[in-house]
């Protein structure tokens, strides 16, 4: 890159950094006119697209830069970001696996990208959930599971998502795990309690739902199932 094209980036990088958004997309389309072959110029155009809220320019400056440079591992993050903001997490997760790919390639998997990609996963399996697709859903926790196996919220969807299958065995070993590491986690112990009064255990599915009482007194799941409970029992 020429003297004078490097200072026309660098005022388009100060000009992002000061929030002047469409005068830096501007400048930086002036930068790739002259060097369309750089791969950082394109990265840097579709960051500054994505502040502006325009995503399809956005992904389309990252796809450049990743065809530039297939090994260009931000590129890659960022078209992640980008589909993640528009909800097409497949793709997401596409882009997140291919980083991640390169990145274990380089200097090993980072945790930033690590909690980047389970947060995916998780997102994608929250979607199957909603749509009751409840395998389908447990497989992408279990995905989610695997990169931040302390994140004890994705345990526990994984957990609700077994439940639905019938699984209880496993939901069982699942949430005694996050029991055992957080003794207070009210719904993980409600949806034992669940658990068990789905395999008509009821002495125990009491237990639980009392014991959250116990710590919480208008905990209003607890108390609903309870009232279910006596409701079964009095039929």
């Amino acid at each position: 890159m020429d003297q004078e094209t490097r200072r026309l980036y660098n005022d388009a990088l100060r000009l992002y950094e000061e929030g002047k958004i469409k005068e830096s997309i501007e400048v930086l389309k002036q930068v790739v006119s002259i060097y369309p072959e750089y791969p950082d110029v394109h990265n840097a155009l579709g960051l500054v697209y994505s502040l502006a809220g325009n995503h399809a320019e956005a992904m389309n400056c990252f796809k450049k830069a990743t065809e530039l440079n297939p090994e260009y591992i931000e590129a890659y993050v960022n078209l992640a970001i980008v589909y993640n903001e528009q909800c097409d997490f497949e793709d997401a997760i596409q882009a997140f696996e291919k980083a991640a790919s390169l990145e274990t390639k380089e200097k090993g998997f980072s945790p930033k990208l690590k909690a980047e990609l389970a947060n995916t996963y998780v997102q994608l399996g929250d979607t199957y959930y909603e749509l009751q697709d409840y395998a389908n859903a447990k497989d992408e926790y279990e995905k989610a599971a695997s990169l931040a196996p302390t994140f004890l919220d994705i345990k526990l969807k994984l957990a609700k998502a077994n439940l639905q299958l019938g699984k209880y065995g496993d939901v069982e070993k699942l949430i005694l795990d996050i029991l055992e590491q957080n003794k207070g986690y009210l719904e993980a112990k409600t949806t034992l309690g669940l658990c068990y009064y789905r395999q008509h255990r009821f002495p125990d599915a009491k237990k639980e739902w009392q014991e959250v009482l116990g710590m919480d007194p208008l905990n209003i799941k607890a108390r609903s199932y309870l009232n279910m409970l006596k409701e079964k029992q009095n039929g």
